[in-house]
């Protein structure tokens, strides 16, 4: 589901990397990924079907991630809000929720058009704080990713404090979660609020990051400010 929303920036990565002895213009290029995709996805569908003899699979796969059916704690911020929510405002922000995880895709994708790779591992670090169900392999890919950009880790400027923040996070978190579930000297609370923490340490790495992309795009463009201070009016 999650690659779907990685689709937009997976294309433009491919037109910028395509054979230009083929020209090919931007939309038909889009239109045929998005034909190939489409086609990929029905023909797996229909191949479950034909297994399984039923679509029930879609209700345990892709059901449960759309209506959070499945409220277990996990280090991300879906389950403690559901569930402390009315079951009458339940579909309105399932809708909420997903609305805000989407709607990265489309200002992100626009406004980092040169740089497409960024826009994927920023998604992908967005996708580790925001989905339904994250877990740390959704942190270690986005980690794994941000190395590729370290000629702009000069220009970021929080470096320490999320390094900080996120062994913080790291140690406490099965120590709060352990107080909680085993040892019952704990609440629901202490381990949210760890996770609180975990996501701060990652928002913070998110936003640094595209500072020191959006500032080396702008030092690229006008040469004579590097290195100078911004200050906004």
């Amino acid at each position: 589901m999650y690659p779907l929303l990685l689709l937009p920036p997976l294309i433009l990565l491919a037109y910028d990397r395509r054979d230009t002895s083929y020209p090919s213009y931007l939309p038909r290029f889009a239109l045929g990924s998005v034909s190939l995709v489409g086609s990929t996805l029905a023909s797996l569908f229909a191949m479950s079907y034909l297994i399984t003899g039923s679509l029930e699979f879609l209700s345990s796969t892709y059901g449960v991630q759309l209506t959070l059916s499945d409220l277990t704690p996990n280090v991300g911020l879906w389950w403690y809000f559901f569930i402390e929510m009315f079951d009458s405002f339940r579909s309105f922000f399932l809708a909420v929720f997903w609305l805000h995880l989407s709607s990265y895709v489309g200002g992100l994708t626009v406004r980092i058009r040169s740089q497409p790779l960024v826009v994927i591992t920023l998604l992908v670090g967005i996708f580790s704080i925001f989905k339904p169900y994250p877990s740390i392999s959704d942190t270690s890919l986005f980690l794994a990713l941000v190395p590729l950009f370290r000629h702009v880790f000069p220009l970021m400027r929080y470096t320490f404090l999320v390094a900080a923040v996120i062994m913080y996070a790291t140690f406490l978190g099965p120590a709060f979660y352990h107080l909680w579930i085993y040892a019952g000297s704990g609440n629901a609370n202490f381990f949210y609020a760890i996770t609180l923490v975990w996501s701060l340490g990652q928002s913070l790495l998110l936003s640094d990051l595209t500072f020191a992309v959006l500032r080396d795009e702008w030092e690229v463009e006008r040469p004579e400010m590097v290195g100078k201070e911004i200050r906004q009016i």
